[in-house]
């Protein structure tokens, strides 16, 4: 069989194979980069719109573009002259395989999670792109007859896949848009089999929320719990309404007496969902900050948002509040007006009726020292691993949740000297003499004020911050940022920034607090922490890592 004069057709295909793979494999990467970022954004298409429009260039720079026209361009231009088909050949290939040379994945910090959602999205997402490339084809074979029938292919091939190349975003968005009756019908059914599992559970839930401290509190809870009763406690990072409903439904047995649930939510109403599921008969309230307040636009509506938990527990339910924090007292008071039973845990040495208060805390860079005293007369003695003030009041809030449960205080002296930080958070790592303190979960003011009391108090070498700044703080972001780099200024000895123009706050901040200029480094993405650290980090420094920011909020990479 003869498509072109003399040549025979596998000849043919084996050259236009040659020819699109470099095209496709870009393709095949924009989709699954696309997919990342909606994931991230949790499949809402108007938000993942959004970063679209703010990050248009990251997904598409302009020299791929560029590059990708220009081969259409030439194409077109020598589709006719297939008797000179060893330079297109060799122009194909050449800005194909540039093209994909300079591909930069948007995948950094995590990686794409292959869900059955989202591999249900990419599937259509991928047909719409091969419709693109098909019609690339069908408007080929529209070209003049006496034009080569394996030249227009191979243009049409070209031009469909650079097509659903550059619509890649945007065919995944309507992938998402379009698959979301279906995803809401499955979501109902998987919600409808978690609920009737939890009527049938015959032990007791306890939810913890707050704007931080929520999973490091889990994580202690379950382990002072653990010491005494069979528990479950849904996975670091594990707090949405999907990722519980699959625990509840994969994970949780009529064995397990303590069922340990942390509870987040980015908007109204998210928290009482999960709520409507578990019924929790315990509530922690860790917290109530400015953390996400881009989101919920106000503090008065990230606070609602907390109290959703609290609202839920039964007539007689206990809510287990940090009296330290303002907002959480005024909560707790709401509470009691609802009826519920509340407990309050703190630091305060007066004012508040205090089940549980840690008294006389001394820290170090290798751990915590403290004393609890209970409403109740109890004190006793207390070691921990975990580092900083804050640490201690996320255990201070598992020990009130712990006695509710009948563990006597005394039996809580083991767990809480072989607590673990939860992962990334305040983690402590020693390679090759130096120290590097993990607090990479979503920064927050108070959270990354509480980072630097930590690193203070290591001695010996350098002390490094490594930060991008924090993000979804709304209006109050640019003023947080700046007193962060002021509070920085004062412990560190070097400064690392990730991001020129995220940081710029923060390096405001140090400026007008006297930091050397020449302390501060600037590095323009993740990729490039490594060199800044090189000429400066010697055995004996402590590093901290403070934030790693969601890659939907990473500068445009060069």
């Amino acid at each position: 069989m003869r498509l072109v004069g003399q040549r025979p057709l596998h000849t043919f295909l084996l050259k236009a194979v040659g020819l699109l793979l470099p095209y496709a494999l870009v393709v095949v990467a924009r989709h699954l980069d696309c997919l990342y970022i909606l994931q991230l954004e949790r499949y809402k298409p108007d938000r993942y719109a959004d970063w679209l429009r703010r990050q248009r260039w990251a997904v598409r720079s302009r020299e791929e573009i560029a590059l990708q026209l220009l081969t259409v361009a030439w194409a077109a231009v020598f589709a006719g002259m297939w008797s000179l088909w060893l330079p297109q050949v060799w122009f194909w290939l050449l800005t194909g395989y540039i093209t994909l040379a300079r591909y930069r994945s948007l995948q950094v910090s995590q990686r794409l999670q292959y869900t059955p959602r989202a591999v249900r999205v990419l599937a259509v997402g991928f047909g719409i792109g091969g419709c693109l490339a098909a019609g690339g084809l069908a408007l080929a074979a529209l070209l003049p007859s006496q034009v080569a029938l394996a030249a227009r292919l191979v243009l049409g091939g070209i031009g469909g896949l650079a097509l659903a190349g550059l619509l890649a975003p945007w065919s995944l968005r309507l992938a998402a848009s379009a698959l979301n009756p279906v995803e809401r019908s499955i979501a109902q059914r998987f919600l409808a089999e978690a609920d009737r599992r939890m009527r049938a559970y015959p032990g007791r839930v306890i939810g913890i929320t707050g704007s931080y401290g929520k999973t490091t509190t889990k994580f202690i809870v379950a382990d002072l719990l653990g010491s005494r009763y069979r528990v479950l406690k849904t996975p670091a990072g594990v707090n949405t309404t999907m990722g519980i409903t699959r625990v509840i439904r994969e994970e949780l047995c009529d064995e397990h007496e303590y069922f340990v649930v942390e509870v987040s939510a980015y908007g109204p109403g998210e928290i009482r969902e999960v709520c409507d599921i578990i019924h929790p008969c315990l509530g922690i309230l860790t917290a109530v900050g400015v953390q996400h307040l881009e989101r919920f636009g106000t503090e008065a509506a990230i606070a609602e948002a907390k109290y959703e938990l609290l609202a839920a527990l039964p007539a007689g339910g206990t809510a287990v509040v940090n009296a330290d924090d303002p907002i959480c007292l005024m909560l707790a008071a709401r509470a009691r007006t609802d009826g519920k039973r509340v407990v309050l845990y703190g630091m305060g040495e007066a004012g508040e009726d205090l089940a549980v208060r840690g008294v006389e805390m001394k820290a170090s860079g290798r751990g915590t020292r403290f004393r609890v005293m209970t409403r109740g007369g109890e004190t006793e003695s207390f070691e921990t691993r975990l580092l900083g003030r804050w640490n201690l009041s996320n255990i201070l809030a598992a020990m009130a949740a712990a006695l509710e449960a009948g563990v006597p205080l005394r039996a809580m002296r083991e767990a809480v000297a072989v607590l673990a930080p939860a992962p990334n958070r305040l983690e402590v790592r020693e390679e090759g003499g130096i120290v590097k303190i993990l607090d990479v979960a979503n920064a927050n003011p108070r959270g990354a004020q509480m980072a630097l009391e930590v690193l203070s108090g290591f001695e010996g070498g350098s002390r490094i911050l490594i930060t991008p700044g924090m993000v979804e703080l709304g209006p109050l972001e640019a003023e947080e940022n700046r007193r962060f780099g002021q509070a920085a200024a004062s412990v560190c000895d070097y400064v690392v920034l990730v991001g020129q123009e995220q940081t710029r706050p923060i390096r405001d901040g140090l400026t007008e607090r006297g930091f050397p200029a020449d302390r501060i480094h600037i590095a323009r993405h993740a990729d490039e922490v490594a060199d800044r650290l090189a000429g400066i980090v010697r055995p004996g420094d402590t590093l901290l890592f403070e934030n790693r920011l969601p890659d939907t909020y990473l500068e445009v990479r060069s």
